[in-house]
């Protein structure tokens, strides 16, 4: 749907109704069979102001089917899930030149999430190792809201700088996990802040260079416990040439060889006293590479 108000204004909106079912069997004598009809959709007003700017608010809701965990060792009262449901209040300004030498981009966002969908794991009886089980499951509700904000500038036809920044607050609501209170903690994988500035060069020759950095806040790994991440940054760097059809391109991500955690689970797995520890998953190191392409026209 699309409704222009006046000159400047436009009313735009859209809705979704979604069925989903499964059945599941297996030969532990596990059955499921969820079925979720799900409605969704949005409602947004633009309006077009002076000097090649643009503000907008938009009302949305969001869903994610329900479903189940299979797993001898998942605790009955986990054995399934509910939908999540997603309410997302979002307004923000965007502006360019006429010339596109510049554009911004702003927006602040206010979400709220119903039965909230966490992916999650626990170590049932201390001491056991073998009793680690991963599993989905729902909060009670969640809260998110934050500020985004992206800046894009050609200093020459030939360059081009970029940078965006993100701020983010969020808490679980009357979520409790065995005898974990959660209320009011900060949702796993979610930090505070993430940004990004990148510099591109384009020559008329086919030539090109690129480079990026980009950083994360310290992030909850888990529902299941309170170890945190590390904040890091990582750099990236990528020059080629170009030339009809084809282009070659050399590469490297993680230039430095940060070591940056990305998941982390805390159980108790090494004897003999069997101490509830941190082990992480680490992010990508150093690597390098050459990527030819050739596209067919």
């Amino acid at each position: 749907m699309r409704v222009r108000l006046g000159e400047r204004a436009v009313l735009s909106g859209g809705l979704r109704a979604e069925r989903r079912t499964t059945d599941y069997e297996d030969s532990y004598g596990a059955s499921f069979d969820p079925a979720d009809t799900m409605f969704g959709g949005h409602v947004s007003v633009t309006y077009d102001l002076q000097h090649n700017s643009t503000a907008y608010v938009t009302a949305s809701r969001g869903y994610k089917a329900g479903g189940f965990n299979i797993g001898a060792l998942v605790p009955d009262d986990r054995r399934t899930f509910e939908p999540e449901y997603l309410w997302n209040l979002e307004t923000g300004l965007r502006r360019a030149d006429a010339a596109r030498h510049y554009s911004i981009d702003l927006a602040a966002f206010y979400m709220w999430r119903q039965d909230q969908q966490v992916a999650t794991s626990f170590q049932l009886i201390p001491g056991d190792p073998l009793s680690y089980v991963f599993f989905t499951d729902n909060a009670a509700s969640g809260r998110n809201y934050g500020l985004e904000a992206t800046v894009s500038w050609k200093p020459v036809e030939s360059v081009e700088l970029r940078a965006a920044a993100g701020w983010l607050e969020t808490e679980y609501l009357d979520y409790h996990y065995g005898d974990r209170d959660l209320d009011g903690r900060d949702q796993a994988h979610a930090p505070n802040w993430q940004y990004s500035l990148a510099a591109e060069w384009h020559g008329r020759s086919g030539l090109s260079a690129r480079v990026d950095l980009n950083g994360s806040d310290a992030f909850y790994f888990d529902a299941s416990h309170d170890q945190r991440s590390d904040p890091y940054a990582l750099v990236n760097l990528k020059a080629g040439y170009e030339h009809g059809s084809w282009q070659a391109y050399v590469w490297a991500r993680n230039v430095f060889d940060e070591d940056y955690a990305v998941r982390g689970f805390f159980f108790a797995l090494e004897p003999p006293d069997f101490p509830d520890k941190l082990y992480v998953h680490r992010g990508d190191p150093r690597s390098v590479g050459v990527t030819l392409e050739w596209r067919l026209r």
